[in-house]
């Protein structure tokens, strides 16, 4: 293995074990670590992988951060990145399911995540400053992301209002050039065969169909595996869906790792590692189509302009969800004072790593449970 190939390995491996917070949180960690300590990318070029992520399938951070594999690494390091920043969360949820099988209990973790979720609120907060920075060059994008944001706020779908952002962005600069909609279909649709008979070839289809089609947060998720697993093949009790959901909220990485344990209930370690390896395939394709959609927008104006109305939307999704996130921190004294602590490190110490930070609030967490 390359020496690029193994820091690739390392620091996706490292991000995936400091996920936390949604993905306003990954994001966050990622773009620290990639842009602004190790410099793979710039924040233009990032704003631009982060805005076309949120109107293709599949979890944002771990197309990100296979990108970001890809402009490091080349192929290679696509699918090096990809599977590192899985592979925490993924072992994680199979230790949290071996327990819940053997003891119908999940371990006690909630003292150290108390921590965790106001340390997560200031790097959020702290990537939404240094995002902000590429809008200065534009009032007409910060006006663009202001209405994004009341439109959020409002209950509108963000993957319209960020759709909609990027095609009222090339109407406003050039009214005479038609707007191309690029559709990605890499996949048919996979229609499961009704009924509960178990195999593991079926268990797979029905993740991978998940991974193909899955937009939107972890409520969009419940409803697919609970249609699939609950309702129509009887493998699971929608308690058990329930608590695998919060097992994927609770560990590092994307919400998507509540396959694993849901593959796990259904099947052991073969049906975890399986639902893991289907849900999850779709977005390696999906990524190097991601690439090349930016490099073909380099070149083309149209496409320029539509991708810069997306960048504008997406620091408003963000601005939103460091709100909710603040807002619901701010509702006990301990979390207000790890939030206030965090963001402090986070804006005026420059050399702190994401990881420092995480620590930080998990200790400061379990510390002040006891006051």
């Amino acid at each position: 293995m390359s020496d690029s190939l193994k820091e690739i390995a390392k620091i996706s491996f490292k991000l995936g074990c400091i996920g936390f917070g949604g993905i306003a949180g990954m994001i966050s960690t990622i773009e620290k670590e990639l842009v602004v300590k190790r410099k793979w990318i710039d924040h233009q070029h990032f704003m631009d992988v982060l805005s076309a992520s949120y109107i293709i399938p599949g979890p944002n951070s771990v197309e990100i951060m296979m990108h970001c594999g890809k402009e490091r690494g080349g192929r290679a390091g696509l699918i090096t990145a990809g599977i590192c920043y899985i592979l925490p969360a993924t072992l994680i949820c199979l230790v949290f399911a071996f327990f819940y099988k053997q003891y119908s209990a999940l371990p006690n973790v909630q003292r150290f995540i108390s921590g965790i979720r106001p340390a997560t609120t200031a790097l959020v907060i702290g990537t939404l400053f240094r995002l902000s920075g590429t809008l200065k060059k534009s009032y007409w994008l910060i006006g663009l992301c202001i209405l994004v944001f009341i439109g959020g706020l409002a209950g509108i779908s963000e993957i319209l209002l960020i759709l909609g952002a990027g095609i009222v962005n090339c109407l406003f600069h050039s009214s005479r050039d038609r707007i191309r909609s690029v559709v990605l279909a890499p996949f048919l649709p996979l229609f499961v065969q009704d009924g509960s008979n178990f195999t593991l070839g079926k268990l797979f289809l029905i993740f991978l169909k998940i991974g193909a089609i899955l937009y939107g947060s972890g409520y969009v998720l419940f409803a697919y595996m609970d249609a699939d697993l609950v309702q129509r093949n009887h493998w699971l009790t929608r308690q058990q869906l329930m608590d695998a959901i919060a097992v994927g909220q609770l560990t590092p990485g994307p919400i998507l790792s509540s396959a694993t344990f849901a593959g796990y209930l259904v099947s052991g370690v073969s049906g975890g590692v399986l639902a893991t390896t289907a849900i999850f395939l779709p977005s390696f394709f999906i990524s190097l189509f991601l690439h090349r959609l930016l490099s073909y927008a380099r070149r083309s104006k149209t496409l320029r302009l539509f991708l810069d109305g997306l960048s504008a939307a997406s620091i408003a999704v963000i601005a939103i969800v460091g709100v909710n996130l603040t807002r619901t921190t701010l509702g006990d004294w301990r979390n207000s004072f790890i939030l206030l602590l965090c963001l402090c490190l986070t804006l005026f110490v420059k050399k702190i790593t994401t990881v420092a930070v995480i620590i930080i609030g998990a200790a400061c967490g379990y510390l002040l449970t006891f006051y």
